[in-house]
């Protein structure tokens, strides 16, 4: 745990070890979150990049359950080979 000291105009230092920890930079947000009556949370508030997501269709969820389909029915049919059973 770390105490920091309250300035004159409201700001606070979140000590370096803990600034490490969260991964923060100059620039990012953090989110504060009161619990209690005097604890307080800090979460780091970065959002994911947006350029990491795609925006895709129902037929790639379609493709990708046919081809889970077609893994699980050899992975099916190897294991009755190995058992002895023929299909």
């Amino acid at each position: 745990m770390s105490t920091v000291k309250l300035s004159s105009k409201g700001q606070l230092v979140i000590p370096k070890n803990i600034r490490d920890k969260l991964g923060l930079k100059p620039g990012d947000t953090v989110k504060l979150e009161l619990l209690g009556d005097k604890k307080v949370v800090i979460q780091a508030g970065t959002e994911p990049p947006s350029d990491i997501f795609a925006k895709v269709g129902s037929k790639i969820v379609e493709e990708a359950l046919l081809s889970s389909q077609a893994k699980d029915e050899e992975k099916i049919t190897r294991l009755l080979r190995a058992l002895g059973v023929e299909s």
